[in-house]
């Protein structure tokens, strides 16, 4: 993309979310002006591009001005056939961000179901996360997004006992481990509180999912963020609605009032990294229509940090 489109892109996009929002009234858009740390965004090496590659996701970023590339583990080369992220790879992995202007903003951990349970398989995948772990602290990145399978069903002990044995080597190698708000046993308030409490340690917080918490919270999660901003290391941004469950929805569409959201988040002083998330499927008929769908989401975000 040429700077002259990137820029014309970008200006209709951002003007797409200005027109969003006029609708919105000036006292809720007035409590967002803050001209003190801004919040940063970020994309995963995977979710842009055709082949979902990093140099297509470096490009991406660079083409929307996008300050940040989170990288799943999985994305580490030599990972897949290790089951562990060998240092020397997300060294060179992190060179290659930083050498186009970006930054390597956090790494992201899907835990296996069997992580979780206790038998000899898992106790060998929770040994390659404590590696992986090393290996972050090596290439000095210090925020890991961490997905865990976990339902109802799950004994707490279990749960628990799964970040007994990360945040001690998380503390060790300097990563704070953000828990994605989500999972059946993890999808509450009242379960991720309890999750902090039982494994205390400043390493130990969560990535605040604005769509799980609208569906557990609904109009409190609007005075959550203040309560525990400092366990607050990561937010996605989707928007939902209470009758449609985890469908998707562009953030002017949905239940969640994301001005107020916003200055919640600014009341505070977040100035972390934000991520927009599961956006709406675009049937245009060809390849990279959910590069669309985030690059109005970012238009969106931009422009309500701006008025």
């Amino acid at each position: 993309m040429s700077e002259s489109s990137r820029r014309h892109f970008m200006a209709n996009t951002m003007a797409a979310g200005v027109a969003a929002l006029s609708a919105v009234p000036e006292r809720a858009v007035s409590q967002v002006r803050n001209t003190g740390r801004r919040m940063k965004f970020t994309v995963d090496i995977g979710a842009a591009g055709t082949n979902g590659t990093a140099e297509e996701t470096i490009q991406y970023c660079k083409d929307l001005e996008i300050e940040g590339v989170s990288v799943p583990w999985p994305r580490v080369p030599g990972y897949r056939e290790k089951g562990y992220v060998d240092p020397d790879r997300l060294k060179a992995l992190r060179a290659q961000i930083e050498e186009a202007g970006l930054t390597l903003s956090a790494m992201v951990l899907t835990l296996p179901a069997t992580a979780v349970s206790g038998t000899a398989e898992g106790e060998a995948q929770i040994d390659n996360a404590r590696r992986s772990l090393k290996s972050m602290a090596a290439a000095k990145v210090d925020t890991l997004v961490t997905f865990v399978p976990v339902n109802l069903q799950t004994p707490w002990e279990q749960v628990v006992g799964v970040f007994r044995k990360l945040v001690p080597e998380a503390e060790r190698s300097g990563v704070r481990l953000a828990t994605h708000t989500g999972a059946k046993g993890l999808a509450t308030y009242e379960r991720l509180g309890r999750l902090i409490h039982d494994v205390p340690s400043a390493n130990n917080g969560l990535c605040y999912c604005t769509g799980n918490m609208w569906h557990d919270s609904h109009e409190k999660m609007y005075d959550i963020p203040s309560q525990i901003s400092s366990k607050i290391f990561f937010l996605h941004v989707r928007s939902v609605r209470s009758e449609t469950g985890e469908k998707e929805y562009f953030f002017d569409q949905g239940d969640i009032d994301f001005p107020r959201l916003v200055a919640a988040f600014k009341k505070f002083g977040y100035s972390s990294w934000v991520q927009s998330e599961h956006m709406p499927m675009m049937h245009s008929g060809r390849s990279g229509a959910m590069d669309l769908t985030a690059a109005w989401a970012l238009g969106y975000m931009k422009a309500l940090l701006s008025v």
